[in-house]
Protein backbone atom coordinates (compact mmCIF):
# COMPACT_ATOMS: atom_id res chain seq x y z
CA UNK A 1 0.00 0.00 0.00
CA UNK A 2 1.52 3.53 -0.92
CA UNK A 3 0.48 6.35 -1.16
CA UNK A 4 -0.86 6.64 -4.67
CA UNK A 5 -2.78 3.44 -3.87
CA UNK A 6 -4.90 5.31 -1.14
CA UNK A 7 -5.01 8.49 -3.04
CA UNK A 8 -6.71 6.20 -6.27
CA UNK A 9 -9.19 4.45 -3.76
CA UNK A 10 -9.74 7.60 -2.46
CA UNK A 11 -11.02 9.45 -5.48
CA UNK A 12 -12.96 5.70 -6.11
CA UNK A 13 -14.91 5.92 -2.75
CA UNK A 14 -15.60 9.98 -3.37
CA UNK A 15 -16.90 9.04 -6.93
CA UNK A 16 -19.53 6.19 -5.56
CA UNK A 17 -20.18 8.51 -2.40
CA UNK A 18 -21.56 11.05 -5.94
CA UNK A 19 -23.05 7.94 -7.38
CA UNK A 20 -25.17 6.90 -4.51
CA UNK A 21 -26.12 10.40 -3.63
CA UNK A 22 -27.62 10.61 -7.33
CA UNK A 23 -29.47 7.03 -7.08
CA UNK A 24 -30.15 7.88 -3.87
CA UNK A 25 -30.64 11.23 -2.88
CA UNK A 26 -32.29 12.36 0.65
CA UNK A 27 -33.26 8.72 1.11
CA UNK A 28 -30.68 6.97 2.10
CA UNK A 29 -30.30 2.80 2.53
CA UNK A 30 -31.67 2.47 -0.57
CA UNK A 31 -35.38 3.54 1.50
CA UNK A 32 -37.37 4.46 -1.49
CA UNK A 33 -35.50 2.74 -4.76
CA UNK A 34 -37.08 -0.49 -6.08
CA UNK A 35 -35.49 -3.13 -4.68
CA UNK A 36 -35.76 -6.12 -2.54
CA UNK A 37 -34.96 -6.03 1.18
CA UNK A 38 -34.23 -8.81 3.68
CA UNK A 39 -35.95 -7.46 7.12
CA UNK A 40 -36.34 -9.31 10.52
CA UNK A 41 -35.51 -8.78 13.71
CA UNK A 42 -32.78 -11.21 13.58
CA UNK A 43 -31.36 -8.89 10.49
CA UNK A 44 -31.29 -6.10 12.43
CA UNK A 45 -29.48 -7.61 15.36
CA UNK A 46 -26.82 -8.48 13.26
CA UNK A 47 -26.75 -5.95 10.64
CA UNK A 48 -28.55 -3.29 12.67
CA UNK A 49 -30.58 -2.45 9.09
CA UNK A 50 -32.07 -4.51 6.12
CA UNK A 51 -29.73 -6.36 3.50
CA UNK A 52 -30.99 -4.91 0.37
CA UNK A 53 -30.58 -5.96 -3.10
CA UNK A 54 -29.12 -2.70 -4.20
CA UNK A 55 -26.15 -3.20 -1.82
CA UNK A 56 -25.50 -6.78 -2.09
CA UNK A 57 -24.75 -5.92 -6.09
CA UNK A 58 -22.97 -2.27 -5.63
CA UNK A 59 -20.51 -4.13 -2.97
CA UNK A 60 -20.21 -7.43 -5.44
CA UNK A 61 -19.54 -5.37 -8.56
CA UNK A 62 -16.84 -2.99 -6.62
CA UNK A 63 -15.11 -6.41 -4.65
CA UNK A 64 -15.28 -7.93 -8.64
CA UNK A 65 -13.40 -4.71 -10.16
CA UNK A 66 -11.08 -4.86 -7.12
CA UNK A 67 -9.74 -8.32 -7.60
CA UNK A 68 -10.12 -7.95 -11.89
CA UNK A 69 -5.57 -7.57 -10.86
CA UNK A 70 -5.79 -10.74 -9.28
CA UNK A 71 -6.19 -12.48 -12.51
CA UNK A 72 -3.00 -11.14 -13.68
CA UNK A 73 -0.54 -12.51 -11.33
CA UNK A 74 -2.02 -12.46 -7.69
CA UNK A 75 -0.88 -13.28 -4.90
CA UNK A 76 -2.15 -13.60 -0.98
CA UNK A 77 -0.59 -10.92 -0.07
CA UNK A 78 -1.74 -8.40 -2.81
CA UNK A 79 -5.67 -10.04 -1.98
CA UNK A 80 -4.96 -9.08 1.67
CA UNK A 81 -4.11 -5.28 0.40
CA UNK A 82 -6.86 -5.15 -1.97
CA UNK A 83 -9.62 -6.11 1.20
CA UNK A 84 -7.70 -3.81 3.65
CA UNK A 85 -8.10 -1.28 0.94
CA UNK A 86 -11.72 -2.52 0.45
CA UNK A 87 -12.58 -1.69 4.38
CA UNK A 88 -11.39 1.36 4.26
CA UNK A 89 -13.05 2.59 0.73
CA UNK A 90 -16.36 1.11 2.45
CA UNK A 91 -16.21 3.42 5.83
CA UNK A 92 -14.54 5.91 4.08
CA UNK A 93 -17.29 6.16 1.00
CA UNK A 94 -20.31 5.52 3.67
CA UNK A 95 -18.96 8.94 5.15
CA UNK A 96 -18.57 11.09 2.04
CA UNK A 97 -22.06 10.30 1.18
CA UNK A 98 -23.06 12.27 4.25
CA UNK A 99 -20.25 14.96 3.96
CA UNK A 100 -21.65 15.47 0.26
CA UNK A 101 -25.06 14.49 -0.01
CA UNK A 102 -26.88 18.42 0.72
CA UNK A 103 -30.01 16.61 2.44
CA UNK A 104 -27.94 15.58 4.95
CA UNK A 105 -24.33 17.06 5.43
CA UNK A 106 -22.31 17.00 8.52
CA UNK A 107 -24.55 18.62 10.41
CA UNK A 108 -27.21 15.78 10.38
CA UNK A 109 -24.32 12.79 11.19
CA UNK A 110 -25.37 12.05 14.68
CA UNK A 111 -26.70 9.32 16.08
CA UNK A 112 -30.47 9.69 15.86
CA UNK A 113 -30.28 10.98 12.86
CA UNK A 114 -29.80 8.15 10.67
CA UNK A 115 -32.55 5.07 11.23
CA UNK A 116 -29.92 2.64 9.63
CA UNK A 117 -27.20 3.78 12.21
CA UNK A 118 -28.68 2.56 15.35
CA UNK A 119 -25.50 1.64 17.22
CA UNK A 120 -23.14 4.58 17.46
CA UNK A 121 -19.66 5.11 19.44
CA UNK A 122 -17.57 8.25 20.20
CA UNK A 123 -19.83 9.83 17.89
CA UNK A 124 -19.53 7.40 14.70
CA UNK A 125 -21.65 5.09 13.74
CA UNK A 126 -20.28 1.42 14.66
CA UNK A 127 -20.02 -0.45 11.68
CA UNK A 128 -17.16 2.24 10.84
CA UNK A 129 -15.01 0.52 13.22
CA UNK A 130 -15.60 -2.90 12.27
CA UNK A 131 -14.92 -1.52 9.06
CA UNK A 132 -11.72 0.34 9.93
CA UNK A 133 -10.99 -3.26 12.04
CA UNK A 134 -11.50 -5.47 9.40
CA UNK A 135 -8.92 -3.30 7.06
CA UNK A 136 -6.50 -3.73 9.26
CA UNK A 137 -6.93 -7.27 9.88
CA UNK A 138 -6.63 -7.61 6.39
CA UNK A 139 -3.26 -5.28 5.90
CA UNK A 140 -1.66 -7.50 9.18
CA UNK A 141 -2.54 -11.02 7.61
CA UNK A 142 0.58 -11.22 5.45
CA UNK A 143 3.06 -10.90 8.26
CA UNK A 144 1.63 -14.20 9.84
CA UNK A 145 3.98 -15.66 7.40
CA UNK A 146 6.66 -13.01 6.66
CA UNK A 147 6.90 -11.53 10.09
CA UNK A 148 6.86 -7.99 8.76
CA UNK A 149 4.15 -6.70 11.81
CA UNK A 150 5.42 -3.08 11.80
CA UNK A 151 6.21 -2.35 8.04
CA UNK A 152 2.79 -4.05 7.41
CA UNK A 153 1.09 -1.94 9.87
CA UNK A 154 2.94 1.61 9.48
CA UNK A 155 2.18 1.40 5.33
CA UNK A 156 -1.36 0.91 6.77
CA UNK A 157 -1.93 3.70 9.06
CA UNK A 158 0.15 5.79 6.04
CA UNK A 159 -2.59 5.71 3.71
CA UNK A 160 -5.46 5.54 6.87
CA UNK A 161 -4.07 8.94 7.28
CA UNK A 162 -4.01 9.91 3.54
CA UNK A 163 -7.60 8.79 3.48
CA UNK A 164 -8.78 10.54 6.77
CA UNK A 165 -6.82 13.82 5.80
CA UNK A 166 -8.39 14.01 2.19
CA UNK A 167 -11.94 13.23 3.72
CA UNK A 168 -11.45 16.17 6.29
CA UNK A 169 -10.37 18.11 3.28
CA UNK A 170 -13.13 17.38 1.12
CA UNK A 171 -15.68 17.89 3.88
CA UNK A 172 -14.64 20.97 4.55
CA UNK A 173 -15.05 21.94 1.12
CA UNK A 174 -18.45 20.73 1.22
CA UNK A 175 -19.32 23.12 4.03
CA UNK A 176 -17.98 26.70 2.10
CA UNK A 177 -20.35 26.77 -0.11
CA UNK A 178 -22.87 26.17 2.00
CA UNK A 179 -22.35 29.16 4.20
CA UNK A 180 -22.33 30.97 1.09
CA UNK A 181 -25.81 29.83 0.03
CA UNK A 182 -26.82 30.79 3.58
CA UNK A 183 -25.21 34.20 3.71
CA UNK A 184 -26.14 35.07 0.01
CA UNK A 185 -30.06 33.61 1.16
CA UNK A 186 -30.01 36.16 3.87
CA UNK A 187 -28.73 39.06 1.88
CA UNK A 188 -31.34 38.36 -0.75
CA UNK A 189 -34.26 38.46 2.39
CA UNK A 190 -32.63 41.59 3.44
CA UNK A 191 -33.10 43.13 0.24
CA UNK A 192 -36.73 41.82 -0.85
CA UNK A 193 -37.73 43.86 3.01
Amino acid sequence: MTLAFGAYFFVIALILAHLEIQIEGPHGWAEKLPTWRWDSRRVRRWFGKPVTGYHICLVTCILLFLHMPQFYGGSWARESELLAMFFLLTVTWDFLWFACNRHYGVGRFRKGQIWWFPAWSFGVPRPYFMGLALSLCAALAPALWTGAWADRAQRWLLVFGEMLALTILVTAFTLRPRRRNVAAARGSAAQRK
